[in-house]
């Protein structure tokens, strides 16, 4: 049976065909539920076949993991890049404020539906709980590595992801009102930095974030 779209399909190489195959799969998701987006509708927007898109990545669950691995991912790294662009002296309330601050940035320019996704684990399949994980872990080793602050509470740092995570999603429903972003940054600070032992002095160590 012939094709029956006419979408043409262009040759590219692996790497960039999977990287155009996630940036179509990144809209989708984006843009309908989960259970909604299908297969063959990504390969179509993507001028590829359905079944290139199972030799990539083998399933749709295993293709939204991914799509939810990259998004991440760049948040992580936006977050890593606002923080190393701040000078030595700069205080950790600061840095922290920089981390949340960049994070909403990038929420606020996504439908509120992926948003939402990226934060909340909800009914989606095994594999987008097993990336949120991964990505969890980033977060709390991206905290450790902050300058100035303990690294020697846990349950602090667990319990800001939670808080953090909470108040974004509340955000989110609520439209990203840019009115309540310094209300909702300071919550952030203080649930991690009210404790005394969330800050120690400067040691002069280096971190991936430079100099301690």
């Amino acid at each position: 049976m012939g094709r029956t779209d006419r979408s043409p399909r262009r040759r590219l190489d692996p790497v960039t065909r999977q990287a155009e195959i996630l940036t179509i799969a990144a809209e989708a998701f984006g843009a309908q539920p989960y259970e909604q987006v299908s297969m063959a509708e990504v390969a179509r927007q993507a001028g590829a076949s359905e079944a290139l898109l199972y030799r990539y990545f083998g399933s749709k669950p295993r293709l939204y993991a991914e799509v939810l691995r990259t998004a991440l991912a760049q948040i992580s790294a936006n977050q890593r890049a606002a923080v190393m662009s701040l000078a030595s002296t700069i205080s950790v309330r600061d840095r922290l404020s920089a981390l949340v601050s960049s994070c909403l940035d990038d929420l606020a320019k996504m439908e509120p539906e992926w948003a939402i996704a990226l934060i909340s684990a909800g009914d989606y399949p095994a594999e987008a709980r097993e990336v949120r994980d991964e990505a969890r872990e980033e977060r709390l080793a991206m905290l450790r590595e902050l300058p100035g602050l303990s690294v020697t509470n846990d349950y602090l740092l667990h319990g800001f992801i939670g808080f953090m995570d909470a108040v974004c999603l509340l955000w989110i429903e609520r439209g990203c009102p840019h009115r309540d972003r310094d209300a909702l940054i300071r919550g952030c600070l203080n649930a991690l930095l009210g404790s005394d032992d969330a800050l120690r002095p400067g040691t002069g160590r280096r971190s991936k974030f430079g100099r301690r």
